[in-house]
């Protein structure tokens, strides 16, 4: 008998302990929700979006903002970029326009008291290193605060963390050998690279901009162990590149113009 009736506090005690917290979330002023599942509320956790389909270049979630208060919100948002992968640039859409090159709005996007907004956006793009082959996989983790610092006497604010992963690919697979140096950098018209007994004969050499565009590919025949790239055709900047041999192997190198 008393272990039944040690059972009844046990159970008081967790239904006392979930109506708190979910009253806590629900007097929160704002609300961020998860419209890719089910407007779960997210405010202060973490929400995943990753494929493995080569196809997919570009990973979003969905977000709508509740205002829980009984004021009109002016939001704002700040973004805090964690750890971005290779080749990807992000973006956020939020109020009537998507920012591109910002980590912060410059004018709010105003809710009225119980309203919601489905304006939230988020965006990380992962470029296409080759033609008809899988993306290269990569992981990138960016936090998002949307705040309002007018209305109240303290501010008013609520933060997601969204994690984008590129999964590796079905398909062809290639090497990676890691990154390698070249000089000279800064470059003006040729850079060199020694390349080492993995990188003799033919090697395929693929060039992308800052913005991730592809804007040279050649062919060359490493001699004595070593490279030369002639780029005196592109702008000055910054660039990354590939270098894929025959074996399927692959290293990746940065220089600027």
């Amino acid at each position: 008998m008393k272990k039944k009736l040690a059972i009844f506090p046990a159970i008081a005690l967790t239904f006392f302990l979930s109506i708190n917290w979910q009253m806590g979330l629900f007097a929160q002023q704002l609300l961020l929700m998860d419209r890719l599942n089910g407007n779960k509320i997210v405010n202060d956790s973490t929400v995943v979006v990753s494929s493995a389909d080569p196809e997919i270049t570009e990973l979003t979630a969905y977000f709508t903002m509740k205002n829980n208060s009984d004021q009109l919100l002016s939001l704002n948002l700040r973004k805090t970029v964690n750890m971005l992968a290779d080749t990807t640039i992000d973006y956020f859409c939020f109020g009537i326009k998507c920012w591109p090159e910002t980590d912060t709005t410059n004018y709010p996007d105003t809710i009225q008291p119980g309203a919601e907004d489905y304006t939230f956006a988020s965006h990380v793009v992962h470029f296409r290193r080759y033609e008809m082959l899988p993306l290269p996989f990569g992981e990138s983790s960016i936090t998002y605060t949307i705040y309002d610092d007018t209305s109240f006497p303290e501010p008013v604010e609520a933060s997601v963390t969204v994690i984008y992963r590129h999964e590796k690919g079905l398909g062809l697979e290639k090497k990676n050998l890691g990154e390698v140096l070249v000089y000279p950098n800064p470059a003006t018209s040729d850079i060199h690279i020694i390349s080492g007994n993995n990188f003799i004969g033919k090697v395929s050499v693929f060039i992308f901009d800052s913005a991730g565009n592809l804007v040279k590919v050649i062919s060359l025949h490493a001699q004595n162990n070593k490279i030369t790239i002639p780029i005196d055709d592109l702008k000055p900047g910054s660039y990354f590149g590939r270098l894929e041999n025959r074996a399927m192997e692959v290293m990746a190198f940065r220089f600027i113009i």
